[in-house]
């Protein structure tokens, strides 16, 4: 049962610092190239060079993101619908060298970057695009899809079923365990009433997440910070 006893503080939050750009999709290669080339520390991604981590993605980007024709995306669907369910994504084989764990945690991250820019929407894939509507992901189908794409690693969306329960994935953390990156944490409302948000750890203060206007990389600080509630860890 997920339950959140207390008051979160209330500080104000944060505001959002995104890419507004409808051409989010031409920034990706080089959001990716600048996050991960940053001097290496063992808590950031940035250890393994970036193109041991992607090296699959064009290929990847080839399959498709829904079981469903994308001839019947829009059938029947209306401006508000969620539209097609996610496929399942082929598990990745690390490359010889590199520290499985390790590879897939910044495997996690380097995937997660790719989608600085697209806005917040309730879809199930960054690919739906509805007229009037466009693309977007919401807060628990990013951390879904980020896991799907760059793992293979399939989980619910919905967010309170991500957050505890027999559907949640990986394990819960305890309250004394450091986050490592890929780790997803989940924020409770400012009144501490529920779980309502999800974001994926990148390391050194730093998450990224689909709020407000999109996915961006934000500072640990503020509503996150203030209103956090537990960690999973999906990798280990």
């Amino acid at each position: 049962m997920l339950s959140v006893p207390r008051r979160c503080a209330i500080t104000g939050g944060m505001k959002a610092k995104t890419q507004s750009t409808p051409l989010w999709r031409a920034l990706l290669v080089p959001v990716v190239l600048l996050a991960l080339a940053a001097p290496a520390r063992a808590s950031r991604p940035g250890a393994i060079p970036p193109a041991a981590l992607t090296a699959d993605f064009s290929a990847r980007d080839r399959l498709p993101q829904s079981p469903e024709p994308q001839s019947r995306w829009y059938v029947g669907r209306g401006a508000k619908s969620w539209g097609p369910r996610a496929a399942d994504y082929p598990p990745p084989v690390p490359p010889a060298g590199y520290d499985p764990v390790q590879w897939r945690r910044e495997r996690v991250a380097a995937t997660a970057l790719r989608y600085v820019g697209l806005p917040y929407r309730h879809h199930h894939i960054p690919a739906y695009d509805p007229p009037g509507v466009g693309l977007g992901l919401d807060c628990s189908n990013f951390t879904s899809w980020v896991y799907n794409y760059g793992l293979g690693i399939r989980f619910t969306s919905a967010i309170r079923a991500q957050a505890d329960g027999p559907r949640a994935p990986g394990r819960r953390l305890a309250a004394d365990e450091p986050f490592a990156v890929g780790d997803l944490l989940f924020i409770t409302t400012k009144d501490g009433s529920r779980v309502s948000h999800v974001v994926v750890w990148l390391g050194e203060g730093r998450i990224i997440d689909s709020h407000g206007q999109g996915v961006a990389v934000r500072r640990f600080a503020g509503w996150y910070r203030d209103c956090f509630h537990h960690a999973r860890r999906v990798i280990e």
